[in-house]
C-alpha cells in the first residue's frame, strides 16, 4: 500500500509550481444529466463515503458513529487480481454501500503486477472479465476508480518518472489510454461478438487474445456468446496538475474518452489546501463539464483548526451542482494519521454538515436503502 504522507509532500511541488499547465475554465453552461450508467444519487442529493480499513466492519461503523451518519460509499483500495467475492461485495452488501474499487497495478510489496500496454494487449482480460462477472453475480452497483492519480510518477501506471524521463513504451500515456478503454469495455459487458469489434477497430487484440475463428480461448474462460451486463460506473480521478509538472504529464494526456468514463473527480487535503491548489481545483472541474465529478479523497489530515477545511470543501460542492459524492480517506488502517478522531474540529463541523437532507445515507439498490435487494 502506498505512503500517502510521503507521496502527498512530493505531490504539493507539483501542484503549487504547476498552476500555469491546469486546464482552463470551459464557458459557461447548464450540467448535463448524467448518463444512466454513472448511477448518480437523486437529483439534489449527494453522496458521502468513507475508505474501508482491511475489510472490517467494526471501523466501518466506528466511523459511522463518530460523524453521525451512515457513509453511503464504501471505498476500498485493492491490486489488480484482488477477487472482490474474497470479502469486498460481501461487506458492502452488509454495510448497506454501494461500493468503490480504487484498483491498481501495485503489488503489496511494491512491484508492478502488468503495465498498462500489457493490458491493452489483453494480458489481463481474465481479471476484468472475473470482476464483471462477480459484480453481475452480485447484483450491486460499484464504481470503479481505475488507475487512480495516473499523472503522480508514485503510480506504477504513470508515464513517467519523477524528473520527468519516460517510462517504456508500455507505461506510455497512449497505452494508459488503450488499457482504460478496452478495461471499460469488457467489465461493462455485452455481446461477445460486439466486444470484439470495437477492441479490433481500435488496433487491440479480441477478448482474451482469442483468434478470429478460434473459440478455444473463451471456452477455457467459460465465456458464451455474452458477457454480463453488470451495473458498474467507471471514475476517472487524475492529479489536477501532474508530477512531474510537464505539458506531456497532463491530466487530459491521460483522459480516454468520454464515452469510457462516467465520473470525473479528483482529490484534496487540508495539508495542501492552499489558495492556488484551490483555484486548481475549481478550473479542473469545469474543464470536464456533463460528467457527475467526485472527491475521491479528502481529509483534515495534519490539522483543520476550527474544521476550516472541511467547512470550505463542502461550501465548494455545495456550489458546484456536479459534485456529487466525496469521500473521506482514512487510510487503509485505523486510527491513522487521517483518522477523523484526531481532528475533533472537523469532526464535529462534519457531523453538522451531513445531517442536512443532501447528503443520503442509503443508496438505492442496498440492504437498506430504497428497493434493496437483500
Amino acid at each position: 500500500m502506498r505512503d500517502r504522507a510521503r507521496r502527498g509532500t512530493l505531490a504539493i511541488v507539483a501542484l503549487i509550481t504547476g498552476l500555469a499547465a491546469a486546464a482552463a475554465p470551459a464557458a459557461a453552461r447548464p450540467p448535463r444529466a448524467p448518463n444512466a450508467h454513472a448511477y448518480a444519487p437523486p437529483p439534489g442529493r449527494s453522496f458521502h463515503g468513507v475508505s474501508g480499513t482491511r475489510g472490517r466492519n467494526r471501523e466501518f461503523q466506528q466511523f459511522r458513529h463518530r460523524v453521525g451518519a451512515h457513509p453511503a460509499v464504501l471505498e476500498d483500495f485493492f491490486p489488480w487480481n484482488t477477487a472482490l467475492t474474497a470479502g469486498a461485495l460481501q461487506l458492502w452488501h452488509r454495510t448497506s454501500t454501494r461500493g468503490m474499487l480504487s484498483l491498481s497495478t501495485r503489488a503489496g510489496d511494491g512491484s508492478e503486477i502488468l503495465r498498462p500496454g500489457q493490458i491493452a494487449n489483453g494480458l489481463g482480460d481474465q481479471y476484468i472479465v472475473r470482476l464483471n462477472r462477480s459484480i453481475a453475480a452480485a447484483g450491486q452497483i460499484v464504481y470503479i476508480r481505475l488507475f487512480p492519480e495516473m499523472n503522480g510518477f508514485w503510480n506504477p501506471y504513470c508515464a513517467f518518472n519523477r524528473d520527468g524521463t519516460p517510462r517504456s513504451p508500455g507505461h506510455s500515456s497512449k497505452s494508459f489510454r488503450q488499457a482504460w478503454r478496452r478495461f471499460a469495455i469488457i467489465v461493462r459487458g455485452g455481446s461477445l461478438e460486439g466486444i470484439n469489434r470495437r477492441l479490433v477497430s481500435m488496433g487491440m487484440p479480441r477478448l482474451l487474445r482469442g483468434g478470429a475463428n478460434d473459440a478455444g480461448a473463451y471456452r477455457a474462460e467459460g465465456v458464451g456468446k455474452r458477457l454480463a451486463r453488470p451495473k458498474v460506473a467507471m471514475v476517472w480521478n487524475p492529479q489536477t496538475i501532474g508530477d512531474p509538472d510537464t505539458a506531456a504529464n497532463r491530466p487530459d494526456r491521460y483522459w480516454p474518452g468520454r464515452r469510457y468514463v462516467d465520473w470525473v473527480g479528483a482529490d484534496i487535503y487540508s495539508k495542501y489546501a492552499t489558495p492556488g491548489i484551490r483555484a486548481a481545483l475549481d478550473r479542473f472541474y469545469h474543464a470536464y463539464r456533463g460528467l457527475p465529478f467526485e472527491i475521491g479523497e479528502y481529509s483534515p489530515w495534519d490539522g483543520d483548526p476550527n474544521g476550516a477545511f472541511v467547512r470550505w470543501l463542502f461550501g465548494w460542492a455545495r456550489e458546484r451542482p456536479r459534485v456529487r459524492m466525496l469521500v473521506y480517506y482514512r487510510s487503509t488502517y485505523a486510527n491513522s494519521v487521517y483518522d477523523i478522531n484526531h481532528y475533533p474540529a472537523a469532526r464535529r463541523t462534519l457531523r453538522r454538515i451531513l445531517d442536512e437532507p443532501r447528503w443520503v445515507s442509503y443508496p438505492a439498490r442496498t440492504r437498506l436503502g430504497p428497493h434493496g435487494s437483500g
